[in-house]
């Protein structure tokens, strides 16, 4: 499922972080602990995974906050927006409940050091699945796997866009994320996987000087600080349409419960 939440600024204006992903979910935590703070801590600590699990999956992503009305200035987002907008989006359905709870109870939402009041709450219908869909980005998409441990170098290496191995390791992610949720072996596509870039947007990203590849800084679950390599550009999708719909609630890639990997149907396709 898939929630649309509108907020109200407090102030007329409000200054935010460029990277406003661990304070989001900060909030979301916060959020989830009004309805119980047991389960709040339990995701945060362990996500769902069962005990001794190698990957430890928390099943949920957020986009960025969208800000209509605003400027970067000395490193801040520089918000004049009297309504922004947060997407949320989970296939767990204890997560939405108490999410859905803890939204509905007093309080502002706080993003770093900015009040929101809870204006809206929405759910979104699904799309309609198929076995090749268009997405636009609602936050980068970030895919990661460790370097050859003969090299001595037991450290994450993100992925390029136009890395041959990327379609690889985003289906493995969603395969391990939907034995993870449904407790059964991922369904095979009479379709080979595969993800493409829209051509059109890099070519006019890169005639701006600029690239779809960012460096984002986030912290772990102990404050720690990484910075993580992100994609942000526009993408098709080939596959089975179960897949594509466990990357579409749970986010494609890694990091989906620190705000990376949340897409949306791109309509113009």
């Amino acid at each position: 499922m898939r929630l649309k939440l509108t907020l109200r600024q407090q102030k007329p204006v409000e200054y935010l972080p460029l990277n406003t992903g661990y304070h989001l979910a900060s909030a979301i935590y916060a959020t989830l602990a009004h309805s119980s703070s047991s389960f709040a801590t339990q995701l945060h600590e362990h996500g769902y995974a069962s005990e001794g699990a190698r990957q430890k999956f928390k099943y949920f992503t957020f986009s960025n906050l969208q800000v209509p009305v605003r400027a970067v200035e000395q490193g801040r987002i520089v918000s004049r927006s009297r309504a922004v907008t947060l997407y949320l989006s989970s296939p767990k359905e204890d997560f939405l409940q108490h999410l859905i709870i803890g939204l509905f109870g007093d309080g502002a939402l706080r993003i770093e050091n900015a009040l929101y009041e809870k204006q809206l709450v929405e759910s979104l219908p699904d799309p309609e699945w198929s076995e090749q869909m268009a997405f636009s980005m609602l936050s980068p998409l970030a895919a990661s796997l460790y370097r050859d441990l003969s090299t001595g170098m037991n450290t994450k290496e993100y992925l390029r866009y136009n890395d041959s191995r990327l379609p690889d390791v985003l289906l493995h992610n969603l395969q391990a994320k939907y034995r993870g949720i449904y407790g059964a072996e991922p369904p095979e596509s009479c379709m080979p996987f595969s993800i493409t870039f829209g051509a059109g947007y890099l070519k006019r990203t890169v005639e701006k000087g600029r690239s779809v590849e960012k460096l984002i800084t986030i912290k772990d679950a102990n404050g720690r600080e990484s910075k993580v390599k992100a994609i942000e550009c526009p993408f098709t999708v080939t596959g089975h349409p179960e897949l594509i719909k466990v990357g579409y609630e749970c986010g494609f890639g890694v990091n989906n419960s620190m705000g990376l990997g949340m897409v949306r149907v791109d309509e113009g396709k």
